[in-house]
């Protein structure tokens, strides 16, 4: 069974956390399926690497995650809330982090990823010697960059966070 993510964007405005709207580039493949450009959902499609790197799940790469699962925000914006307490039976790990958390990662930093395919038994963890030295800047690949970005657009490092979960 695959692993999902729901992927929410904040920015503080007056105090008070509120949701983003459809500010997020979309894949090739989901802009012809869903007939526009942008959606609500920053960091939206399965890659666990980049879940890996999130909040330490599925991590088959056995990379240095950003931070642990911190749970939802007590003062999530009621849109979101609502969102995760439809999906709250069937999630976990959820978790959030701002947008200054997010840039004050060393992205440059490299990392042994052991994930490895053998024999057509999908991944394994790598023996010495194999799997690959890579940054994470690598591993993550250049739309999480794109996303990184627009989040940027959307105010203060310390003003904008996501808000996200897992389901399987």
């Amino acid at each position: 069974m695959g692993c999902d993510i729901h992927s929410f964007a904040e920015r503080k405005i007056n105090n008070k956390w509120e949701k983003v709207g459809e500010h997020f580039s979309l894949g090739e493949w989901e802009k012809e399926y869903y007939k526009k450009e942008k959606n609500d959902s920053p960091f939206d499609w399965r890659s666990y690497s980049m879940f890996a790197f999130l909040a330490d799940v599925r991590n088959y790469d056995h990379c240095e995650p950003i931070s642990k699962p911190k749970g939802i925000p007590d003062d999530v914006c009621d849109e979101i809330k609502s969102e995760y307490e439809y999906w709250e039976s069937d999630v976990h790990s959820s978790s959030y982090l701002t947008l200054k958390e997010l840039l004050d990662f060393d992205y440059d930093k490299k990392f042994w990823n052991r994930r490895v395919m053998k024999n057509n038994n999908g991944a394994s963890l790598a023996e010495e010697g194999e799997g690959n030295v890579l940054s994470y800047r690598e591993n993550l690949g250049d739309f999480f960059f794109i996303h990184l970005k627009e989040l940027q657009e959307l105010g203060e490092p310390d003003d904008v966070r996501i808000v996200f979960w897992f389901d399987n």
